[in-house]
């Protein structure tokens, strides 16, 4: 459990196993696999100053609450975009008395500070509090950065001189808040866009989940939502080497090994970020924060190992 200086605690409790087995074990044929799996759980379980409260990173929003995991995800739940005029005006709402009617959906101009109706072309954000009004106050935990399952799968596989390895890394179940799609998405500032963008609403009956392109985002179509939480779980060929021991019998040398390898080959993820495998920062708060730094490289490597 770590304390933090200003009274606020976090427990972490978590688990590690590995296992592995040789498949082949003949003379000339020696194959050995194994695995690794991981899981673990962090609660906040005190706060200094009430049970919660949130922290502004890169446009996000970080929720840090008794009880709960650290790092989450804090912001606005969606539905699409409104493809037409009549969807944007006739959204069927459960109002506060629990009757039903069709009543328009409103936000406040970012500049003006005034109501304004949402319109075709608009995301249709989820009234939590169904008053009608899109706030801070229907925001909802949108999404969770600490992976279900971790761990690595590895393989050597090893005929006479020759021996071939090869090492998986993989997470599952970890999201992703893509900061730098939601700048590059967002179709509201002169910062160039993806090519995902020539998929925004453009008329009237468009379906599409891209809202249309608005310089300066007035009505906050592209606030903190779950537009931009993605799964980021992968599984990746972290590292292969092939590798050969000389057959030598020298008495000053006792072996050659010439071996070349490859790292960060292959990423299978859904994943539309550069690496779902990152690391912007060591503050609890940041991860699963994707900024857009450098990912990592595929690198190739050639060696020659000497024992005297």
């Amino acid at each position: 459990e770590y304390a933090w200086s200003n009274g606020g605690s976090l427990k972490n409790t978590g688990a590690y196993a590995s296992a592995n087995i040789r498949l082949l074990n003949s003379k000339n044929w020696k194959w050995e696999v194994g695995a690794g799996v991981g899981t673990y759980k962090n609660v906040v379980t005190a706060l200094p100053n009430g049970e919660s409260f949130t922290t502004d990173i890169y446009d996000g929003t970080i929720l840090t609450a008794e009880g709960q995991p650290a790092g989450l995800f804090y912001g606005y739940e969606t539905k699409g975009v409104f493809a037409t005029t009549e969807k944007a005006w006739d959204a069927e709402k459960v109002k506060k008395d629990g009757t039903k009617g069709d009543w328009r959906l409103y936000t406040y101009d970012v500049y003006t500070g005034k109501e304004t109706p949402f319109e075709a072309g608009d995301v249709e954000f989820v009234d939590q509090n169904n008053d009608g009004f899109i706030t801070e106050a229907d925001r909802i935990v949108i999404g969770d950065p600490n992976p279900d399952l971790y761990g690595n799968l590895f393989s050597n596989l090893m005929f006479k001189n020759f021996t071939l390895s090869a090492t998986f890394n993989y997470s599952l179940g970890n999201d992703v808040y893509n900061y730098q799609r939601a700048l590059l998405e967002s179709g509201s500032s002169f910062y160039n866009q993806t090519v995902a963008v020539t998929n925004r609403w453009k008329v009237e009956g468009h379906e599409t989940d891209i809202p249309k392109a608005t310089y300066g985002d007035p009505k906050g179509n592209n606030r903190f939502s779950d537009r931009w939480i993605e799964d980021a779980s992968y599984l990746r060929l972290k590292k292969v080497q092939l590798s050969y021991n000389l057959p030598l019998a020298l008495t000053w040398i006792q072996g050659i090994t010439v071996w070349g390898a490859a790292e960060n080959l292959l990423t299978f993820t859904k994943y539309l970020g550069s690496d779902p495998e990152f690391s912007d920062s060591n503050n609890v708060l940041y991860q699963g924060v994707d900024a857009g730094l450098l990912p990592q490289s595929r690198s190739f490597h050639l060696g020659v190992k000497i024992n005297l």
